[in-house]
């Protein structure tokens, strides 16, 4: 099927930018991420706000393998289980991300996450007990979930928020402890973020001082602000407190990443050995995902990224292009696609006109679901994908392509 390249003159840029990587020129371009701000509040009580949570707003819980209203009644277990500063702090972490999910970035919002913020400081005192030290891991990923719900570009935090979260697992010895239910999923649900933190550190990073991005033109704008002194931090992997299939599959792409991230610097023996053991390990995972179509779609994603990206140590080309197909079948039957990491990764694999237009519906239809979180930034990075690859004249590196592409958000995004 032939189809027109719809490129800008940002893309043009792009395109020589990508081209000229061998000479080591650092052109670099932004991506301006849309920031519409609402300054006024809104009268919504407490109790309003945590109803909302409980109904609609928990929906929106990126989590791989469980269903997110149940972590939101873990987390509405854990903050109305004591009066302790920890528990507050969920509350209040609660409270805003219920009112940024139902009225989008406003004062109100804010005042609640600063507030947070200020309750896990007070809780921070003394020992802590292993409840207060799951109500902290508790609080801490909900203002991660408050930075990534809307792409905030007030900082690029949110990384911060999963350090913070596996410090407290380690330093409190809850790894350690018996797991009951509320314990798995809490852990479970950091573990999530850490993996998909450790692509987007493996492919980003901050922009230089002075350079102005340039305008997408699709709504009214605010520019994303990051301050590139400040290192993202990327500290060891915690283990997941059970051995699902959706744990073996973030464990997996924990370990690969940070094995690709250290690649230049690594014996290319034990190189080609790890990643012929993460073949073996995907394969041995293949049944057990078949059953569920979100694991089977983030499954097929990580297959497809790792072998493009070791240019098909795991397997041939063409058993990849057969799992695009399988992907695009399943892709074309779905109502939402609420991970953003599949999306992402197989989205960028559409090469006509008919499955781009499949990939953007879908990304439409999610993108207006209550339980999504905002799809500017994926759309965004597929679009440009494909611009360079109908510009290019044969294949464009693989890990270079994203890489240049998801640099230009001036923030470490997310893809959970």
């Amino acid at each position: 099927m032939a189809y027109h390249v719809n490129a800008s003159s940002w893309d043009i840029e792009m395109h020589r930018y990508l081209l000229s990587l061998s000479s080591k020129k650092q052109a670099r371009l932004a991506l301006r991420v849309p920031m519409p701000y609402d300054g006024a509040t809104y009268s919504d009580g407490d109790n309003q706000l945590l109803q909302y949570f409980q109904c609609t707003a928990s929906q929106a819980l990126p989590i791989l393998g469980h269903d997110p209203v149940t972590l939101g009644e873990t987390l509405m277990r854990l903050a109305l289980s004591t009066t302790s500063h920890s528990a507050t702090a969920i509350r209040r972490g609660i409270l805003g991300l219920s009112s940024l999910h139902r009225y989008g970035m406003h004062r109100k919002a804010f005042e609640f996450k600063i507030a947070a913020i200020e309750s896990l400081a007070a809780a921070s005192s003394g020992t802590i007990s292993g409840i207060e030290a799951m109500q902290h891991v508790a609080a801490g990923m909900l203002l991660c979930s408050f930075e990534i719900h809307k792409a905030s570009c007030t900082s690029g935090q949110w990384r911060w928020y999963i350090t913070g979260a596996k410090s407290i697992i380690r330093a409190s010895s809850l790894s350690q402890f018996k797991p009951d239910a509320d314990f798995n999923i809490l852990l479970d649900w950091v573990h999530y973020h850490d993996a998909l933190s450790r692509l987007s550190s493996l492919h980003w990073c901050p922009l230089p001082k002075g350079l102005e991005p340039l305008s997408d033109n699709t709504t009214p704008e605010e520019e994303c602000r990051f301050d590139e002194s400040e290192d993202i931090p990327i500290s060891p992997a915690i283990e997941p407190p059970t051995s699902s299939t959706a744990n073996s599959l973030q464990v997996i792409l924990a370990e690969a990443c940070d094995v690709l991230a250290a690649k230049r610097h690594s014996d290319q023996k034990k190189y080609y050995s790890f990643m012929h053991d993460l073949s073996w390990r995907l394969a041995s995972l293949s049944g057990s995902v078949a059953a569920d179509p979100v694991l089977e779609l983030f499954y097929i994603a990580m297959v497809v990224y790792l072998n493009r990206a070791t240019g098909n140590l795991l397997e041939p080309e063409t058993k990849t292009q057969q799992r695009i197909s399988r992907a695009f079948t399943m892709l074309a039957s779905m109502k939402l696609c609420e991970r953003q990491f599949p999306l992402f990764i197989l989205g960028c694999e559409a090469r006509t006109d008919e499955d781009r237009r499949m990939v953007l519906d879908l990304v439409d239809r999610t993108d207006q679901a209550v339980s999504s979180r905002w799809m500017f930034l994926t759309r965004a990075f597929i679009k440009k994908v494909w611009v360079q690859d109908d510009l290019a004249d044969g294949e464009l590196d693989y890990m270079d392509k994203l890489s240049a592409i998801m640099s230009t958000c001036k923030i470490l995004p997310p893809l959970v």
